[in-house]
């Protein structure tokens, strides 16, 4: 086998090595003498031979959090830099982090899947769900991980085209039953059609009051937008920064808060977590069925559909990078189809009204 060969490095050092070039892989093993390379040389060109090879090794127990680690620190470095308060990753964090990972059975992954379908979508269950598979993935891709250790991961069938939106009595009753300091963040929801994620990453440097404009830098698409500010967005957000400057002249304790920049931060400051403590509670005492955070996004979506804005508009608002995104919208409003057909009836020429006279004649 020509694969296989012994070399001294450095030269005249004594020092003997066995270099195998296998199935695209390059493996280094070191001898102790020219003679027991020679031995060694010949073991492997049997093992190759009889399939056992490369030996296998015994995996080493690794940690999720260890894992969970590497990887968003190997996104970084990509240019792709994924925020450590990102709801997902906490949320995994809290479920599996302090486990190792071959003692994670798909049957745990399966309860995980089961409980997260109790507060959000089945496509959000899935980003989810794909998470753990790619830091999962990227284990073995970096020969952490065997492929044996990991668990099945089933993913759901998505319905992206369901359209729920909030009627403007629930939306009352909803502000009503919400704590305060959830409030402002629901009505800007409502009011910009922002995500959650992105409303959670809002920082004050993004909200330009001169402008009136908010600008989501951290968007789904990959690509920033701005968002003109309505007078209740203008109106909350103005009242949330007088708000947050009075706190932090009455108490020293608060300055986090300042320091974190966030729009919509926890009441001690930084980053927002665990919303639907408040989110859930709030929409059984309002007596409201069947809505998700997500929702609000479609609330200001249909919204601006069923008040004649054009989809066009709608998509360059929402952020969405094809119109068939947008489209779901478009039964709100049939009067643009409506009119679109009504053009067949306008006065003036017709294009198609050609006298058989007046054709080219074929051939």
């Amino acid at each position: 086998m020509r694969n296989i060969g012994i070399v001294e490095e450095p030269k005249g050092s004594g020092r003997y090595y066995i270099r195998v070039f296998h199935k695209g892989r390059r493996y280094k093993r070191r001898a102790a003498s020219k003679a027991h390379a020679r031995e060694l040389r010949e073991e492997i060109r049997v093992a190759i031979r009889k399939g056992e090879w490369p030996p296998k090794v015994k995996p080493k127990a690794v940690l999720l959090d260890d894992l969970l680690k590497e990887y968003q620190e190997a996104k970084e470095q990509e240019g792709k830099a994924i925020l450590r308060t990102n709801i997902g990753y906490t949320r995994l964090q809290h479920r599996f982090g302090g486990r190792y990972v071959g003692a994670i059975s798909a049957a745990d992954v399966e309860a995980w899947r089961q409980e997260l379908l109790k507060e959000m979508s089945p496509a959000t269950v899935n980003r989810h769900l794909q998470l753990l598979r790619a830091v999962l993935r990227r284990g073995i891709r970096d020969r952490i991980l065997q492929a044996s250790e990991i668990p099945e991961i089933k993913l759901l069938k998505e319905n992206n085209q369901r359209v729920r939106f909030l009627s403007d009595d629930e939306e009352q009753r909803l502000l009503v039953e919400l704590p305060a300091v959830l409030r402002p963040l629901v009505t800007v929801a409502i009011h910009t059609g922002m995500r959650r994620g992105e409303l959670l990453n809002l920082m004050w440097n993004d909200v330009d009051f001169v402008g009136q404009t908010v600008f989501v830098r951290k968007a789904k698409s990959g690509e920033g937008r701005r968002i003109p500010m309505s007078p209740t967005v203008h109106s909350t957000l103005k009242a949330i920064r007088q708000k947050d400057r009075r706190e932090q002249l009455r108490s020293r304790i608060l300055r986090r808060q300042e320091e974190s920049g966030y729009v919509f931060a926890a009441p001690r400051g930084g980053y927002l977590l665990n919303l639907n403590r408040a989110w859930y509670p709030a929409l059984r005492r309002a007596g409201i069925e069947d809505l998700r955070f997500h929702d609000l996004r479609h609330s200001f979506a249909s919204r601006l559909v069923m008040n004649g804005v054009d989809l066009y508009r709608v998509q360059t608002l929402m952020g969405h990078k094809t119109p068939a995104m947008t489209l779901r919208y478009a039964h709100l409003s049939p009067e643009h189809l409506r009119a679109a057909v009504a053009t067949l009836d306008a006065p003036g020429p017709k294009p198609w009204a050609v006298s058989d006279a007046k054709k080219p004649l074929c051939g």
